[in-house]
C-alpha cells in the first residue's frame, strides 16, 4: 500500500447551481435523510437551500433519471419505497460490486487513510451508544466512500453510487425501526485491522461481512 493518501479522480461536471445542489441531495440521500414515501417539493428544496426553483428542478430530475426520486403521478415526487426483494437485490448488487471496487482501492489507500478510517470509525461507535441514528448513518457513508473513491474507477464506483442513493432511505427506516445497537458486529474495525496488517483478503471479506450484516436485518 501507499504511505500517502491518494486522491481519487473526478470525471468534470459543470459548477452551477442545479449541479451543487444535485451533489448536496446526493449525499442526503445516501446518508438516509429522506424517508420512503416522503414527498420531494421542489419549492421546500429550493428554499432550504437558497436556489431558485429552476436548479431545484433540474438537480431533483437528476436524481429521478438516477432512481433515487420517482414520480408518483404526474405532479408528485418521492422516495421511493423498495420492496424486500429489491431492498435485497440491492444489497446483493453492494456486496459484488463494493468488494470489487475495495480491492480496486487497496494499493491506494495509505497510512493517514487509516487513521482517517479509525477516527471515523470511532465516531459511529460512539453514535450507536448514544443511539445516534443521524451520526451513525452520516459515519458510515463517510467510511465506505473514504474507501471506494480511492479506487478511482470511472465505471464501477459511479454504480456504487446509484446503489446508494436507492438503498440509504430504506436503510435509515430499517435502523429507526430495530435501532443503530442492532449493528452488532463491528466490521469496520475488522477493515482497519486488514488494512493495518496489509491483508488484502481479509481487507475485502470485512467489507462483504459488513454488507452481508444488513441482509440479516431483512430476515
Amino acid at each position: 500500500m501507499t504511505t500517502e493518501s491518494t486522491a481519487s479522480r473526478t470525471a468534470f461536471s459543470p459548477d452551477t447551481a442545479s449541479t451543487r445542489l444535485h451533489r448536496t441531495l446526493r449525499v442526503r440521500l445516501c446518508e438516509g435523510d429522506f424517508t420512503p414515501g416522503e414527498v420531494i417539493s421542489i419549492r421546500r428544496i429550493a428554499a432550504q437551500y437558497g436556489t431558485g426553483t429552476m436548479p431545484a428542478r433540474e438537480a431533483i430530475r437528476w436524481l429521478v433519471t438516477e432512481g433515487a426520486l420517482i414520480f408518483s403521478d404526474s405532479r408528485k415526487i418521492i422516495v421511493p419505497e423498495l420492496s424486500h426483494d429489491r431492498f435485497h437485490e440491492i444489497l446483493f448488487a453492494r456486496k459484488n460490486l463494493e468488494t470489487e471496487v475495495s480491492r480496486q482501492a487497496f494499493d491506494n489507500i495509505g497510512a493517514t487513510d487509516i487513521e482517517a478510517l479509525e477516527r471515523i470509525d470511532e465516531q459511529i461507535n460512539e453514535a450507536i451508544a448514544q443511539g445516534d441514528l443521524v451520526s451513525y448513518m452520516r459515519g458510515n457513508y463517510q467510511f465506505h466512500f473514504h474507501i471506494y473513491r480511492l479506487s478511482q474507477s470511472q465505471v464501477l464506483l459511479p454504480l456504487v453510487e446509484i446503489l446508494w442513493l436507492q438503498y440509504g432511505p430504506s436503510m435509515r427506516y430499517i435502523c429507526t425501526r430495530w435501532g443503530a445497537s442492532s449493528i452488532a458486529d463491528d466490521y469496520h474495525r475488522e477493515v482497519t485491522q486488514a488494512l493495518r496488517h496489509d491483508d488484502r483478503s481479509a481487507f475485502c471479506q470485512a467489507i462483504a461481512a459488513d454488507i452481508e450484516q444488513g441482509m440479516l436485518l431483512l430476515e
